[in-house]
Protein backbone atom coordinates (compact mmCIF):
# COMPACT_ATOMS: atom_id res chain seq x y z
CA UNK A 1 0.00 0.00 0.00
CA UNK A 2 1.27 3.66 -0.70
CA UNK A 3 1.10 5.78 2.18
CA UNK A 4 1.80 8.90 4.07
CA UNK A 5 4.05 9.54 7.25
CA UNK A 6 4.92 12.58 8.79
CA UNK A 7 6.44 13.87 11.71
CA UNK A 8 7.65 17.17 14.03
CA UNK A 9 10.63 17.02 15.45
CA UNK A 10 9.51 15.26 18.82
CA UNK A 11 8.91 12.09 16.54
CA UNK A 12 11.73 11.95 14.42
CA UNK A 13 13.36 8.69 15.78
CA UNK A 14 10.25 7.04 15.91
CA UNK A 15 8.96 7.96 12.45
CA UNK A 16 11.80 6.86 11.27
CA UNK A 17 11.45 3.43 12.76
CA UNK A 18 8.44 3.30 11.23
CA UNK A 19 9.52 3.93 7.50
CA UNK A 20 11.75 0.94 8.16
CA UNK A 21 9.06 -1.16 9.68
CA UNK A 22 6.92 -0.24 6.89
CA UNK A 23 9.25 -0.44 3.73
CA UNK A 24 9.93 -3.97 5.10
CA UNK A 25 6.23 -4.88 4.82
CA UNK A 26 6.11 -4.35 1.59
CA UNK A 27 4.56 -0.80 1.49
CA UNK A 28 5.82 2.85 -0.05
CA UNK A 29 6.19 5.37 2.74
CA UNK A 30 5.99 9.14 1.65
CA UNK A 31 7.41 11.44 4.40
CA UNK A 32 5.21 14.54 4.05
CA UNK A 33 7.31 15.95 7.63
CA UNK A 34 10.30 17.28 8.98
CA UNK A 35 13.41 14.91 8.26
CA UNK A 36 17.02 14.69 10.51
CA UNK A 37 18.70 17.91 9.53
CA UNK A 38 16.31 19.92 8.11
CA UNK A 39 14.59 22.53 8.58
CA UNK A 40 12.26 22.64 12.03
CA UNK A 41 8.27 21.43 11.08
CA UNK A 42 5.76 22.02 13.52
CA UNK A 43 3.21 19.28 14.12
CA UNK A 44 0.18 20.88 12.84
CA UNK A 45 2.07 21.84 9.91
CA UNK A 46 3.17 18.49 9.84
CA UNK A 47 -0.22 16.84 10.29
CA UNK A 48 -1.75 19.13 7.98
CA UNK A 49 0.17 18.13 5.08
CA UNK A 50 -0.88 14.31 5.72
CA UNK A 51 -4.31 15.26 6.66
CA UNK A 52 -4.51 17.02 2.95
CA UNK A 53 -3.02 14.71 1.04
CA UNK A 54 -5.90 11.97 2.62
CA UNK A 55 -8.46 13.90 2.14
CA UNK A 56 -7.66 14.62 -1.57
CA UNK A 57 -7.45 10.83 -2.23
CA UNK A 58 -3.66 10.76 -2.49
CA UNK A 59 -3.65 8.03 0.09
CA UNK A 60 -5.73 5.63 1.84
CA UNK A 61 -4.05 5.42 4.96
CA UNK A 62 -1.30 7.59 6.69
CA UNK A 63 0.45 7.58 10.46
CA UNK A 64 1.56 11.65 12.17
CA UNK A 65 4.02 11.50 15.05
CA UNK A 66 4.26 13.94 17.39
CA UNK A 67 5.59 14.18 21.25
CA UNK A 68 2.43 12.58 22.48
CA UNK A 69 0.33 12.02 19.22
CA UNK A 70 -2.40 14.29 20.61
CA UNK A 71 -2.11 17.48 18.72
CA UNK A 72 -1.41 15.69 15.39
CA UNK A 73 -5.05 13.62 15.40
CA UNK A 74 -6.38 17.25 16.46
CA UNK A 75 -5.06 18.76 13.47
CA UNK A 76 -5.86 15.59 11.27
CA UNK A 77 -9.50 15.53 12.07
CA UNK A 78 -9.82 19.38 10.77
CA UNK A 79 -10.13 17.71 7.23
CA UNK A 80 -12.80 16.30 4.98
CA UNK A 81 -12.48 12.56 4.91
CA UNK A 82 -10.15 12.01 7.33
CA UNK A 83 -10.83 9.67 10.47
CA UNK A 84 -7.91 10.21 12.62
CA UNK A 85 -6.91 8.43 16.20
CA UNK A 86 -4.33 8.13 18.87
CA UNK A 87 -3.74 4.71 19.49
CA UNK A 88 -1.52 3.43 22.76
CA UNK A 89 -2.11 -0.13 22.46
CA UNK A 90 -2.14 -3.21 19.59
CA UNK A 91 -6.01 -3.35 20.61
CA UNK A 92 -6.99 0.06 20.37
CA UNK A 93 -5.46 0.10 16.94
CA UNK A 94 -7.35 -2.65 15.43
CA UNK A 95 -10.38 -1.52 16.68
CA UNK A 96 -9.78 1.98 15.00
CA UNK A 97 -9.91 0.35 11.71
CA UNK A 98 -12.61 -2.55 12.50
CA UNK A 99 -15.12 -0.37 14.58
CA UNK A 100 -14.26 3.39 13.08
CA UNK A 101 -12.19 2.75 9.87
CA UNK A 102 -9.77 5.16 10.84
CA UNK A 103 -7.56 6.40 8.21
CA UNK A 104 -5.04 8.12 9.67
CA UNK A 105 -3.11 6.72 13.03
CA UNK A 106 -1.26 9.31 15.49
CA UNK A 107 1.20 8.36 17.90
CA UNK A 108 3.37 9.60 20.19
CA UNK A 109 6.97 9.38 20.34
CA UNK A 110 7.25 10.89 24.32
CA UNK A 111 4.74 7.73 25.57
CA UNK A 112 5.36 4.82 22.56
CA UNK A 113 8.28 2.85 22.95
CA UNK A 114 9.23 1.91 19.03
CA UNK A 115 8.41 -2.01 19.18
CA UNK A 116 4.82 -1.04 20.97
CA UNK A 117 4.71 1.66 18.16
CA UNK A 118 5.16 -1.11 15.56
CA UNK A 119 2.63 -3.54 17.25
CA UNK A 120 -0.12 -0.96 16.85
CA UNK A 121 0.89 -0.06 12.95
CA UNK A 122 0.62 -3.76 12.27
CA UNK A 123 -2.60 -4.31 13.97
CA UNK A 124 -4.22 -0.72 12.66
CA UNK A 125 -3.09 -2.16 9.33
CA UNK A 126 -3.90 -5.64 9.32
CA UNK A 127 -7.82 -5.36 10.51
CA UNK A 128 -10.50 -4.70 8.52
CA UNK A 129 -13.68 -2.59 8.57
CA UNK A 130 -16.31 -4.88 10.44
CA UNK A 131 -13.90 -7.99 10.85
CA UNK A 132 -15.07 -10.09 13.62
CA UNK A 133 -18.50 -8.51 14.07
CA UNK A 134 -22.19 -10.23 13.19
CA UNK A 135 -23.60 -9.11 10.24
CA UNK A 136 -26.33 -7.01 11.84
CA UNK A 137 -23.11 -5.30 14.13
CA UNK A 138 -21.36 -5.03 10.97
CA UNK A 139 -24.58 -2.89 9.32
CA UNK A 140 -24.19 -0.83 12.57
CA UNK A 141 -20.73 0.25 11.81
CA UNK A 142 -21.81 1.10 8.31
CA UNK A 143 -24.65 3.19 9.20
CA UNK A 144 -22.32 4.76 12.45
CA UNK A 145 -19.76 5.62 9.51
CA UNK A 146 -22.69 7.13 6.96
CA UNK A 147 -23.62 9.25 9.87
CA UNK A 148 -20.53 10.68 10.91
CA UNK A 149 -20.14 11.44 7.62
CA UNK A 150 -23.36 13.70 7.47
CA UNK A 151 -22.53 15.01 10.54
CA UNK A 152 -19.04 16.33 8.77
CA UNK A 153 -20.85 17.60 5.96
CA UNK A 154 -23.14 19.70 7.91
CA UNK A 155 -20.03 20.99 10.15
CA UNK A 156 -17.21 21.21 7.67
CA UNK A 157 -18.99 23.54 4.65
Amino acid sequence: MKMAIASTRAGLTLKDELIAFLTGLGHKVDDLGMKVGGEFVPYYESAARVAAAVSRGEYPRAIVVCGTGAGSAIVANKFKNVYAVHASSEYEGRRATMINNANILALGEWVTPPQHAKEIVKGWLDATFGEGFEPDWQGFLAKACEEVKTIEARNMA
